[in-house]
Parts: C-alpha cells; structure tokens; sequence
C-alpha cells in the first residue's frame, strides 16, 4: 500500500455519494518513475482496493530532476502552529501520511504542508508506540501523489533521506544502512531487526530513507539501544518485581533513532482501524452534463433528501451548476473534482442558471453519509 496512486474518474453523480472524494487523472508515465510492486498490503480501510495490478512500468529510466520531482511530491512536512515538528510519506494509492509518533509530541492533529506549499489539517488515525509509528488521515483529499516501497535489501545500497534544505525546502541527503541492530521501546518491548541508520544530516522522525528509484526502504523512528534490561529476582512481592521490572526498563532506555524497516511498516499498516479514513465532503446530488444553448454545466437531476445541496435551494430537474468557486464546470466529473477540493463543513460557492438568470448560492457541504 505504500505508494504510488492510481486515480480514476466518476460516472454521474449518484444521489447518496455525489461529489465525494474522487482523484483525477493519473500523470503521463514518462514524468513517472518506474513503479515498483506494490507492497502486497490489503487495502487499507476507508479506501477502495486498486481494481488491477500496478501498470508496468515506463520504458527507461526517470531523469535525475523527474526522479527528485517524483520524490520531492511523496514527501511533506509535518507542522504545528507553523513550525515543523517531523517530516512524513504520503502513502500511495491512498494520501493518507506514515512519520513517526515521537515526532507529533503528546497530540492527535497537526498540519501537512505539501510540496506546491499547500497546508492541510490531519488528524492521528493510527498509533503505535512500540514501534513509533503514525497514520495522519488529512481532513482534505487534495494530495494523493505518493512513494512505494522499496523491496530490495538496502544493506551496503547508497540511500537519501529527504531533509531540510536551504531555503526551508525538503533536499535529498546521503543514507545509508550499517547492518540491524536489536532495540526496544521505553516499555521494554522489543524491537527486532531495526536499521542501524548512517544519515547525513539531522535525524529527524518520520523521515523516509530512499533507495535509488525513490522507494522507500525505511522510516526514522525513535527507540532505545539495546534490548530490554530484565528485572533481578529478590522481589518481595509480584507488586514489587513488577514495579522493579517497570523501573529497570524506564532507566535503561538509551535513546537513539533507527530505521524501521519495510517489514514493520507493513505490519503497522496492516491493523490500521476503519474509522481512520479521509472524510468525503457530500454535496448531494444526481447530475447529467448541459450543453444546451450557451449554458454549459451540469444539470441537477437529483437531490438527496437533507442534503447541502437541498438545503441550499438547489432545484432538480430547473437548475444548471455552470461552476464552483468561480473555475467553470462542465461535466459531473469536473464537479466532483471541484467538491473534493474541500473538506466537510467548508463552504462552497456555486453558481447556476435557472429560471433564464444567474444566482449564486453558497453551500456548506456535509460528510458523505
């Protein structure tokens, strides 16, 4: 499931999922990569499954700065109140953003600035402590452009890990791995096979290492050296041993960052809850593409009940949607596009034409039910 995406187009908009969540289209394959295999997760939930096997790849390879544009997409800066507190991979064939749990401090939101500089607000869907991983959902579907896995062994490989550069920019730095090493969390979990990580720069969580395709082979995440001190025995009592036990393992804990591996990602992934999915805004209603006259739009032929789209004045069967926050539409496709850009609860300004005259109406869109 890490990380490249597929996007597809909507047929006409259906009453009860109209103008949800919906990508466009994919970029041309020679300013791709090659894709690599997808990383045999299941789907995770809250997204549909890719309805086929990943594309072969492009013949030839990506140039350098394609490569770098490639990378640079699939990688955003983790922010609260403006300032960067981690970095993150946006998850192929998904958008939602893998860092590190360390990295968000003792809270569940944070922004997501993407590389075009945009901002959106996330929300933490999927935790783990022992292995310091996280799932930000965005509350916005407007970034799905993301990296995959890397499924070759990175010991001894020339590796970059994506980070900050001058200008406050996202760099590639050089990587690589010094062999795996066993570690634990502070509550003396252990960690095996974690990556002993040689980075070139600060190392900071979340970030993604990189083998020469721009797939990702690991994520920095933070642990303790070492495996998990045991407690001595002499305890008077077993509320004694486990306290002695919990006090050894707390003071033991040498901090350090590694790199987890392909491997645990997926394992991290692959428990990720049904609620941590990217809220679809819903308009709400059934359109049909107009091109009568000089008026070219999508006619409304449908409106769910209590619905924005209903409570906004919307008139199936009178009114013709010509465009969405002043950028014309013209087809139901092209209007799911517009609706998507937003998140529930955000407001959107339509224009129509009905009755022979303009009006503009201002619609709070709600979460697809």
């Amino acid at each position: 499931m890490l990380f490249v995406v597929k996007r597809s187009a909507l047929p006409l908009l259906s009453v009860a999922l109209a103008c949800a969540v919906t990508p466009a289209a994919a970029q041309p394959p020679a300013q791709q990569p090659p894709q690599a295999t997808p990383l045999g997760l299941p789907a995770l939930p809250g997204q549909a499954a890719p309805a086929e096997e990943a594309a072969a790849p492009a013949p030839g390879l990506p140039t350098p700065q394609q490569l770098y544009e490639h990378v640079r997409r699939g990688v955003a800066v983790i922010e609260r109140g403006g300032l960067p507190i981690a970095i993150g991979t946006v998850l192929g064939n998904d958008g939602r953003i893998l860092t590190a749990l360390s990295g968000l401090g003792n809270a569940d939101v944070a922004d997501v600035r993407y590389a075009d500089g945009t901002t959106v607000h996330a929300k933490l869907g999927h935790s783990d402590r022992v292995t310091d991983l996280a799932l930000l959902v965005p509350q916005v579907a407007k970034w799905t452009d993301g990296l995959i896995a890397s499924e070759a062994d990175p010991s001894g490989a020339e590796l970059r890990a994506m980070l900050p550069a001058r200008g406050g920019h996202l760099g590639p730095a050089e990587a690589g791995i010094k062999g795996r090493v066993d570690a634990h969390a502070r509550d003396g979990e252990p960690l095996l096979q974690m990556l002993d990580v040689d980075v070139k720069g600060p190392l900071i969580a979340g970030t993604p290492l990189l083998d020469s395709t721009g797939s990702v082979v690991a994520v920095l995440v933070r642990a303790c050296k070492g495996a998990a001190p045991q407690a001595t025995d002499g305890a008077s009592s077993w509320g004694a041993w486990a306290a002695q036990v919990q006090a050894v393992k707390a003071a033991a804990c040498a901090p350090a960052v590694f790199g987890a591996p392909v491997s645990t990602i997926r394992s991290f992934l692959s428990k990720t809850p049904a609620s941590a999915s990217v809220p679809a805004p819903w308009l709400g209603i059934r359109g049909e593409p107009e091109s009568s006259g000089s008026t070219h739009g999508v006619r409304v032929v449908a409106i769910a009940p209590q619905s924005p789209a209903e409570r906004a004045g919307l008139k199936s069967g009178a009114d013709v949607i010509v465009a969405v926050d002043g950028q014309p539409i013209d087809s139901p496709e092209k209007l799911a596009d517009a609706i998507a850009r937003h998140a529930p609860g955000e407001t959107v300004k339509l224009l129509v034409f009905g009755q022979d005259k303009f009006r503009e109406l201002s619609v709070a869109l709600a979460r697809t039910p």
